[in-house]
């Protein structure tokens, strides 16, 4: 440059301003020996009025973001939301609902289990064969139909079958092995029969099949 530096100026200013050396060595950082150099050469080749100029320094410009930092959204800080315990609202809740419900339950099982003991004691039959019985008799038909196919499948995977001496006792006499599901059609739902209307009704329908195109 030919002006100089940013601290050759800065001494050159302070020096035409009436500072002395000292002076603008101070003010431009320029050490001494350097300064009388400069002295010697400005008194030889008087300096361009650039010289004289203050030195600006372009300012800095920050770096353009890049492209994907603008594509890519900034990241949000979550924050976690730390909820205190209600501790009474846990306690009304387990006096109010659950305790309750276990005291009603409570008294269902034991309801269940003397009605079962009944089954066992008065009507000879095992609790759990009643279970299972009474859990077939409460489900849908399609449900039912799949579960007895399937438990008559793994009976006879199993080669489980109602011995001899069984069908005997229960029924009073039988020769061959029987299934222990039973085997049989399902009743067919009837029709609902349509009542007669009163008799001038019915012999309207009489004469509409005398007509001669009743047959078509």
């Amino acid at each position: 440059m030919s002006g100089g530096s940013v601290q050759l100026r800065s001494y050159r200013i302070a020096r035409r301003d009436g500072a002395t050396i000292a002076t603008a060595c101070v003010l431009s950082g320029i050490s001494l020996a350097e300064a009388r150099l400069i002295e010697a050469d400005d008194a030889k080749h008087p300096p361009p009025l650039e010289a004289f100029e203050p030195l600006i320094p372009a300012p800095t410009q920050a770096p353009h973001p890049k492209e994907d930092d603008m594509a890519r959204p900034k990241k949000q800080e979550h924050v976690e939301e730390v909820r205190t315990p209600d501790y009474q609202l846990a306690v009304r809740i387990w006096r109010n609902d659950i305790k309750p419900a276990l005291a009603k339950s409570g008294e269902y099982a034991q309801e269940q289990s003397t009605a079962y003991k009944a089954i066992k004691k008065s009507a000879n039959i095992q609790p759990q064969a009643a279970k299972l019985a009474f859990k077939l008799d409460g489900m849908e038909e399609s449900k039912r139909d799949d579960f007895l196919r399937s438990l008559n499948g793994l009976l006879k995977a199993l080669n489980i079958f109602m011995p001899l001496d069984l069908v005997d006792a229960a029924e009073g006499k039988g020769t061959t092995t029987d299934s222990v599901v039973p085997m049989g059609q399902r009743p067919k739902p009837q029709l609902a029969t349509v009542p007669k209307g009163p008799a001038g009704d019915q012999d309207l329908v009489d004469a509409a099949d005398d007509l001669p195109h009743a047959a078509e």
